[in-house]
């Protein structure tokens, strides 16, 4: 009971990155001036997609899972570390504290998943 309770709370959390980081690169897009803004910015999109893969690879095509929550560790760390070099003007020590940090956020909402999703296969298969 407490793993689904978690699932969910996981899944909500995903959805709300997915919203925040397509929202955030769509706004970002067209107003990036730099090369550096740019990356940025579909990195950005990027991680808000690989949310919503993340989300939906737990009920539905689970061999693309790994790859979804790789791709959106990937994305967030390096969404973060740039926003604060290309958008912020930071040293690069801070883009790499920045990118660390998203890295090791997105890891933890990912162990989350896997945690509440731990024998959701099971139960499919238990149904009649």
């Amino acid at each position: 009971m407490l793993r689904r309770i978690l699932l969910v709370i996981v899944v909500l959390v995903l959805l709300a990155f997915a919203a925040l980081g397509l929202k955030g690169g769509v706004q970002d897009l067209p107003v990036s001036e730099t090369a550096g803004q740019t990356v940025q910015s579909v990195m950005q999109l990027a991680y808000g997609a690989f949310a919503l893969l993340c989300a939906v690879t737990t009920f539905r095509g689970r061999r693309w899972a790994r790859f979804s929550r790789m791709g959106w560790i990937v994305s967030c760390a390096l969404a973060a570390g740039l926003a604060s070099v290309v958008w912020g003007g930071m040293t690069l020590a801070t883009g790499f504290l920045a990118g660390a940090g998203g890295a090791a956020m997105a890891f933890v909402v990912t162990w989350l998943l896997e945690v509440g999703a731990r024998d959701l296969t099971n139960l499919r298969a238990e149904k009649p």
